[in-house]
């Protein structure tokens, strides 16, 4: 029952802890009677994302992939996968929905950005490109920007990242699912 931190309410970029909220909103949504885990999800190109996403080769192979939520909930939690977690964050209603459960949930001061793909983009100091999915295109695009343009953003995001979220905040929310005031 008790809590000792430093810089424990300060906000830092979560990237792929954020994953977490959107896991709790799929099951918050299951809790609910909203879905199930054996609903099937479909995956095309464009679902896909940028960074780690071992689903990708799958989608591509035959321009789409059918699935389960539960799959999709295994992969973004124990692959990390960014396209399975943006296709679930999208399942259960987007950025608001997981801003909802953070909100509704009592679960303190954690920001949810607005997903994978213009997270990663704004980041880099770039608008979102459908392109960016596939191959290396991210990272070209990335690498051709001045690197002043790119500190710049990076900067901006670790100084106020709109994913941010107080590590204390973090901690207390992980001791209150393990104590099953959250999900069932």
């Amino acid at each position: 029952g008790w809590q000792m931190d430093a810089n424990g309410t300060r906000r830092m970029p979560q990237q792929s802890v954020s994953k977490l909220w959107v896991a709790m909103t799929v099951l918050d949504a299951r809790d609910r009677g909203r879905l199930t885990l054996d609903d099937p999800v479909t995956l095309t190109r464009e679902n896909l994302t940028v960074f780690h996403q071992p689903i990708a080769a799958l989608v591509v192979k035959n321009g789409v992939y059918r699935t389960t939520v539960r799959e999709l909930l295994l992969r973004a939690m124990q692959q990390s996968d960014n396209t399975a977690n943006d296709r679930l964050l999208n399942l259960v209603g987007g950025p608001e929905a997981v801003r909802a459960m953070i909100r509704d949930k009592g679960l303190g001061d954690i920001r949810f950005g607005p997903g994978e793909r213009l997270l990663q983009a704004r980041t880099a100091g770039l608008p979102w490109k459908p392109e960016y999915s596939m191959g290396r295109s991210f990272q070209q695009a990335r690498a051709a920007l001045a690197p002043t343009v790119r500190r710049a953003a990076f900067e901006a995001y670790v100084a106020d990242p709109i994913d941010g979220a107080a590590p204390s905040a973090i901690a207390l929310a992980l001791a209150r699912l393990k104590a099953g005031e959250i999900l069932s």
